[in-house]
């Protein structure tokens, strides 16, 4: 690493492929007055990343295609329904998205431009949108720059992140709180994210009629194949 710090830019060239392997174990427990109820299910996903475009400035034009996953819930499983779909992202090398071809719910944080040391820290907003109101909530994402270590063949950044309570009001009498941690490892000379592990707890609360809704997602992003062009 230079004593200057490091870059946190995606890298790459046109015809990269990249492969992730995402697990997703969701939680929920509904209180509602005396009635408690645990709804579980974990969800599996392989997606490929293919660069289709890298311009002067190091902006990524990426075709994201789910490739295979499955659903399962009370023990039994089944296809993911939108196996198979494609969307193409553009994003800055700060890994902002500014295009999609299919609209998403939510806008993933992006990282800051110039040199990082360790422990230099970073903000980052995240938007999420929800029906039940026409404004998105944002999120104040908090990171650090952790570490730099090895991980397998590649230098890393190791990036703790975390997003203090934020609450909402979804609508009128209806709360939700948010709040998630995890850590990120980057590998920064190459350019691309090696894994991904982040958990999100959400609570909704309707006072009135005493219902509790607690749902706690754990998302764990996993590099699975990379073939350079």
């Amino acid at each position: 690493m230079s004593t200057d710090g490091i870059l946190l830019e995606y890298k790459g060239k046109k015809n990269d492929v990249i492969k992730y392997k995402t697990i997703v174990d969701s939680n929920q427990i509904l209180q509602e007055k005396d009635k408690k109820q645990e709804i579980s299910s974990k969800i599996e996903i392989l997606m490929s990343q293919t660069i289709m475009e890298v311009d002067g400035d190091g902006n990524l034009t990426v075709d994201v295609v789910i490739e295979d996953g499955k659903v399962t819930r009370g023990g039994e499983s089944s296809p993911l329904p939108n196996a198979g779909q494609k969307i193409t992202m553009k994003m800055k090398k700060t890994g902002e998205v500014t295009y999609t071809s299919v609209p998403i719910d939510f806008s993933q944080p992006s990282f800051p431009e110039g040199l990082k040391k360790k422990k230099d820290r970073w903000d980052s907003i995240s938007t999420i949108n929800v029906q039940e109101r026409q404004e998105p909530i944002k999120l104040n994402y908090k990171y650090i720059l952790w570490d730099i270590i090895k991980q397998g063949k590649y230098d890393c950044a190791e990036i703790k992140v975390s997003c203090p309570e934020t609450s909402v009001e979804l609508q009128e009498g209806v709360m939700q709180t948010i709040s998630a941690t995890g850590s990120t490892y980057f590998a920064h000379t190459e350019g691309f994210l090696l894994k991904s592990e982040v958990e999100t707890q959400t609570v909704i609360t309707v006072p009135k009629e005493e219902v509790v809704i607690n749902t706690r997602i754990r998302v764990n992003v996993d590099l699975a194949e990379i073939k350079k062009a």
